[in-house]
């Protein structure tokens, strides 16, 4: 949507039908879900290693709008203002009951980055670019080789320092309930 506001700019481009230019194979699903789950490892729980699989899935879901063949900023959710913005929007329609989601979507985000660099890597022998602080620029940054690894420990990091946390909230909150 946001390329709406870029009509023919360097940035924007009619990206055409995914089915055609894209590569959409069982690993490459398969590959994000996995990636995602292990961000979901960083809280120990099975509930959230099922959503960071699925969130990391669904950032793909952008391809959709390629059938409309309309002008398009490429790449434009794998940034990381968008993973921000993902998190508020959990944090709000959680109203903060819950920040393991929130903390869960921007780690997805960054392990489905951490996925398409490992795959431009090991099955394109090649680097990947991403407008990784669009819209803001839209300027592409490149990565390659085991650059999927940084990005992908990162993204858990978020996760399990957010989750111990919480946890650690939760004990003490326990704790003063018992104590009155």
């Amino acid at each position: 949507m946001i390329g709406a506001f870029f009509p023919e700019s360097e940035f924007t481009i009619v990206i055409g039908n995914p089915l055609v230019v894209s590569s959409v194979t069982y690993e490459h699903v398969l590959g994000h879900i996995l990636w995602g789950a292990v961000i979901g490892l960083g809280t120990l729980s099975i509930r959230y290693i099922i959503l960071g699989g699925s969130f990391a899935i669904f950032l793909d879901s952008d391809h959709l709008l390629q059938f409309l063949d309309i002008e398009l900023v490429s790449r434009m959710s794998h940034s990381i203002p968008f993973a921000v913005i993902v998190s508020i929007v959990f944090f709000v329609i959680l109203r903060g009951k819950d920040i393991r989601i929130c903390a869960v979507a921007f780690g997805a985000v960054l392990s489905h980055i951490a996925f398409d660099i490992f795959l431009a890597d090991v099955a394109l022998n090649s680097d990947t670019e991403f407008p990784l602080f669009s819209p803001f620029t839209f300027e592409t940054i490149s990565f390659q080789g085991l650059d999927w690894l940084g990005v992908q420990i990162i993204g858990v990091s978020v996760v399990a320092i957010t989750s111990y946390f919480y946890k650690r909230k939760e004990i003490r909150l326990k704790n003063n309930l018992t104590k009155t």
